[in-house]
């Protein structure tokens, strides 16, 4: 199954001073071309800015606020049926375990839009939010609300974002996201609802195991719902450090300007 996480890490990377003419320790800005320290970098973005940045606009990373999620399920099995609301949503864990593996496609090039690709693994995710649910499970009506936690394990992402150079009256260049998608692949998910049933125990437990065991088809029709959610967050996210930080404070450009302004705005 998938669910997208898009990948804030590259906020990390293209984060530029949080004061005029400085560069956010213990960060350090890269030379063009030097894959090996973007991905550094963007290692180093994640322990060091957990809560965001907020004097550049920048949310939280641990956890992400997911908000409201609205699921109709019953297209992909017919033992499983129920409408489901998420409320409060949030996903956790992702900055404390990604592990970045790759990012690519920065340029000195604004003749055209930047193309970045960037590869991230979590061993460990988890969803969270409140829940209410009206359906049935089998032949079991199940109509209950309470907290719910889902749980992902060894997740991997593959992110890819358009984004158009701006030139603006400043003479600066800055980036505007146009498009970004996101594939990933989860190894192994984990369903858990409280107050299931009034919490009797050993009805409980005996549909748990049942949407555990459904869990291929329950993803495909929540999934979709989680990736919208964090689609939107990730982009609010990287769209906020882009509106305030030119592309010439990302980088070391001592070795060379950059070739091409982008549009003007």
């Amino acid at each position: 199954m998938q669910f997208i996480v898009v990948p804030v890490v590259i906020a990390g990377i293209l984060i530029g001073s949080l004061a005029v003419n400085e560069f956010p320790e213990p960060l350090q800005r890269c030379h063009f071309g030097d894959e090996a320290c973007y991905v550094e970098q963007a290692q180093t973005f994640f322990g060091a800015f957990k809560k965001g940045i907020p004097e550049r606009g920048m949310a939280s990373l641990e956890p992400i606020d997911l908000g409201t999620l609205r699921v109709d399920s019953g297209g992909h099995s017919a033992s499983l049926q129920f409408n489901l609301l998420m409320t409060n949503a949030k996903l956790y864990n992702l900055a404390n375990s990604v592990v970045v593996k790759s990012l690519k496609g920065f340029t000195k090039d604004f003749s055209k839009p930047l193309k970045l690709v960037l590869l991230l693994f979590m061993p460990e995710l988890e969803v969270r939010s409140k829940y209410d649910v009206n359906g049935k499970i089998l032949v079991l009506p199940i109509v209950s609300k309470g907290d719910m936690v889902i749980k992902l394990s060894q997740v991997q992402a593959k992110l890819r974002i358009v984004a158009d150079p701006v030139k603006r009256a400043d003479g600066n260049t800055y980036l505007n996201i146009t498009d970004f998608k996101t594939v990933t692949k989860v190894k192994e998910g984990h369903f858990n609802l409280s107050n299931l049933f009034s919490d009797n125990r050993e009805v409980r437990e005996s549909t748990l195991k049942v949407l555990n065991e459904e869990w291929d088809a329950l993803a495909a029709d929540i999934q979709p719902k989680i990736n919208e959610a964090c689609d939107r967050s990730f982009r609010a996210i990287l769209q906020s450090l882009w509106d305030n930080i030119s592309y010439e404070e990302f980088f070391d450009t001592s070795e060379g300007s950059i070739i091409h302004p982008g549009k003007k705005s």
